[in-house]
C-alpha cells in the first residue's frame, strides 16, 4: 500500500541529474495521478523546469520554491522534496492562475469550479473523498483573496495551502506548472481518494494579555506604521521586551502577534522592520484591528500532540503533505530543538516545505503547520 504515495528528495545540482533522481525515487508500478515538488530557489531555472517536464512527461506536475524543504530525512536545505500519487488510489486535477496583479475574483472562482467539474467527469467524488491544496507566490500579497475565493468556490471541500518562498531573500518566489516556473500566480490541485485523510492546522502560540491596536497601516502593502498611536517598531518592541534596534527574523519567530476571529485565534507574523518605524507582516493588517502579544506553547509538544492525534484518527500515515512556516523552523533552530522536530517529520512521513505563509479552509494564516495526513486504510 505504501506504493500509493512515494516520497523522494535530491540535492544534486545538475538539472537533468536531479530530475532523474526524483523520477527514480517517485516511480510506482502504475501510472501517476499527480507529482508535487518543493524546491530551493536555486532550482527555479528554465533548465530544471524543462528537465522535470521531460522526466515526468504526461504526468500532472505542480511545485513551488521554498524557505527549506521537508523530505524523507526530515528538514533539509538547498534541495528538492517531492511526492507522487499513484493513479490506482488517487485521482487529481490541477490548474494555474496567472496575473495576480490584476486578480479577478470571478476568474478564480470559475477556475476552481471548473477543476471540480473536471474531477467529476473523471469519476471523482466531491463529497467526502476530496481535498484541495494550492501553492501561491508568497510575495504576491494576495493570499487572503485567493484563500477566501477558492474556499468559497470549493463549497466545503477541505483546503490547505502554502505561500512559496525564496529562503529569506524576499526577491522572487514562484510556482511551477505546465513545464515552467511562474511568479504572480497560484496553482490549485484537487485530489480524490478512497483513503481516509484529515486536513489539519496546528500552531503553538496563543493570545497573550497585551493589546496592540493598529492605528496607522497600509493594508495593500501589509505595512503597519503605528500600534497604539506609537511607531510600530517601538511599540512592538516595548510590549515584547525587545531591543527595537535588534529586531530580526529570529526575534519575529519567537514573538509573533495573535488575532482573534470568530472564536478562533490566528497568528500574525512579522516579516521585516523598517528604518522609518514601520513593520511589514506576512498577512494583511488593517487599521482598527486589535492584536495581542503571544504566549508560547512548546513547539515540540505541539508537534507530538498533532501526530498522536493523527495516528489515533487514521493509524500510521501513508504520508503527510505538510506546509510549515519558516518562522517555526527559525524558532526551532534558535531553541536547539530542530533535530528533534526533524526526526518527528521523518518518522511521520512528512513531505513538504517551509513557507512564507499558510492557508487553511478560506483563511490565510501565519506561523502554523498545515497540511493533509493520508491514512493507509481505505474508508
Amino acid at each position: 500500500m505504501e506504493g500509493a504515495l512515494r516520497r523522494a528528495a535530491t540535492s544534486l545540482t545538475d538539472a537533468k541529474a536531479a530530475a532523474a533522481e526524483l523520477k527514480r525515487g517517485l516511480h510506482q508500478d502504475e501510472p501517476l495521478a499527480l507529482v508535487a515538488f518543493f524546491c530551493s530557489p536555486r532550482y527555479a531555472t528554465a533548465a530544471f523546469a524543462e528537465a522535470m517536464a521531460v522526466a515526468f512527461q504526461g504526468v500532472r506536475l505542480v511545485g513551488c520554491t521554498t524557505a527549506g524543504e521537508i523530505g524523507p530525512k526530515g528538514y533539509a536545505d538547498h534541495s528538492v522534496s517531492a511526492v507522487s500519487f499513484g493513479a490506482g488510489s488517487f485521482r487529481a486535477v490541477a490548474g494555474l492562475y496567472r496575473g495576480l496583479d490584476q486578480f479577478r475574483m470571478s476568474e478564480a472562482t470559475l477556475m476552481a469550479a471548473g477543476l471540480g467539474e473536471r474531477l467529476l467527469r473523471a469519476g471523482g467524488d466531491l463529497s467526502e473523498g476530496t481535498f484541495g491544496f494550492f501553492l501561491i507566490d508568497g510575495l504576491s500579497t494576495k493570499e487572503e483573496l485567493i484563500a477566501s475565493c477558492v474556499g468559497n468556490a470549493l463549497d466545503g471541500i477541505p483546503l490547505f495551502g502554502g505561500s512559496a518562498a525564496d529562503e529569506l531573500r524576499f526577491e522572487r518566489t514562484a510556482v511551477y506548472f505546465d513545464g515552467a516556473f511562474h511568479d504572480r500566480a497560484f496553482v490549485l490541485a484537487l485530489v480524490e481518494t478512497a483513503h481516509g485523510f484529515r486536513v489539519f492546522r496546528s500552531q503553538n502560540f496563543v493570545a497573550g494579555s497585551k493589546k496592540l491596536v493598529v492605528t496607522d497601516a497600509d493594508p495593500a502593502r501589509r505595512i503597519v506604521r503605528e500600534f497604539n498611536a506609537a511607531p510600530a517598531v517601538e511599540e512592538y518592541a516595548r510590549l515584547n521586551d525587545l531591543d527595537p534596534a535588534r529586531l530580526d527574523p529570529k526575534a519575529f519567530a519567537t514573538h509573533p502577534l495573535v488575532m482573534k476571529l470568530g472564536g478562533a485565534e490566528y497568528v500574525r507574523s512579522i516579516q521585516q522592520a523598517h528604518e522609518d518605524g514601520g513593520l511589514t507582516f506576512y498577512a494583511k493588517i488593517e487599521e482598527g484591528l486589535v492584536l495581542t502579544t503571544a504566549d508560547e506553547r512548546d513547539v515540540l509538544e505541539n508537534l507530538e500532540g498533532l501526530f498522536d492525534e493523527l495516528h489515533h484518527q487514521l493509524g500510521p500515515p501513508l504520508a503527510v503533505i505538510g506546509f510549515d512556516n519558516v518562522l517555526r523552523r527559525l524558532h526551532l533552530e534558535a531553541s536547539g530543538t530542530v533535530a528533534r522536530a526533524s526526526a518527528l517529520m521523518r518518522d511521520n512521513r512528512v513531505v513538504g516545505f517551509n513557507t512564507f505563509g499558510e492557508q487553511f479552509a478560506s483563511m490565510h494564516v501565519n506561523q502554523t503547520f498545515t497540511g493533509v495526513a493520508i491514512g493507509r486504510e481505505r474508508r
